[in-house]
């Protein structure tokens, strides 16, 4: 049984005026289950954000747990979706969204990642992050090209290798991490997904007090605020959820 606890979302643009490029899926029952998810609109190009709202759309509209799981048809009908939609007007020819989405359930937690959102389960006071960002930096420091040092503050961490799109490859990740390996405090997960517009200011200081990291509500509320005071970057997303499994 997966009962639900707790949730918290929040999605703005980097400034006031501006479209936001971000959309999200706050947790939604499905099945024995629920299912959230991060797009995050590749802002170069023309209709990224109608192409994350296309990619959160369908998730929003799948109607079972065997259709979320098929991950490589799921994939395929929303990359087909937003190939009809770049078609429609030539400005939108590469319109693109990363994608990251997770179901958990009694059986565990299932994740699927294309991009540079990211997945993070709490344990203790801490966040594991599980996803690895499909960017030009992390497949340098992958192949020890260059190091994480040398490479801070250049572009790399802004190219992306993979997105949802009509001309580029979609390479996903997709894993399963099964019940009993997830850190579990009173037979409570804590799960969140955020786009790099806010996992960006996580990393620079990846810490809050216990009170705030044992309330979902608190961490949003205080992450929220430390973004908007050290200034967003980028577009800045969260989606949160705390479930007890039993």
């Amino acid at each position: 049984m997966t009962n639900l606890i707790e949730t918290s979302a929040f999605s703005f643009p980097k400034s006031e005026g501006r479209k936001n490029q971000d959309s999200i899926l706050s947790p939604r029952k499905l099945e024995d289950g629920y299912l959230l998810a991060v797009a995050d609109g590749v802002g170069s190009y023309t209709g990224g954000g109608t192409a994350s709202q296309i990619a959160i759309e369908h998730l929003r509209t799948t109607i079972t747990k065997s259709q979320l799981l098929d991950v490589e048809l799921l994939l395929s009908d929303i990359k087909g979706k937003i190939i009809d939609f770049s078609e429609t007007d030539n400005t939108y020819a590469q319109a693109a969204t990363t994608l990251t989405f997770a179901f958990i359930n009694h059986e565990g937690l299932r994740v699927t990642h294309i991009g540079d959102c990211r997945v993070y389960l709490k344990e203790d006071n801490h966040l594991i992050q599980l996803t690895r960002d499909h960017t030009q930096f992390q497949r340098f420091v992958d192949d020890k090209v260059f190091t994480k040092k040398y490479l801070e503050g250049t572009k790399a961490k802004s190219i992306l290798t993979t997105a949802i799109a009509a001309n580029i490859e979609m390479k996903a990740d997709s894993f399963f991490i099964p019940i009993e390996s997830l850190p579990k405090e009173n037979k409570t997960v804590t799960l969140y997904i955020m786009s790099d517009g806010a996992h960006c200011f996580w990393d620079k200081r990846p810490r809050f007090s216990e009170r705030t990291m044992n309330s979902m509500s608190q961490f949003s509320n205080n992450f929220k605020r430390r973004i908007e005071k050290l200034s967003p970057v980028d577009d800045y997303s969260l989606v949160g959820i705390v479930v007890e499994l039993a």
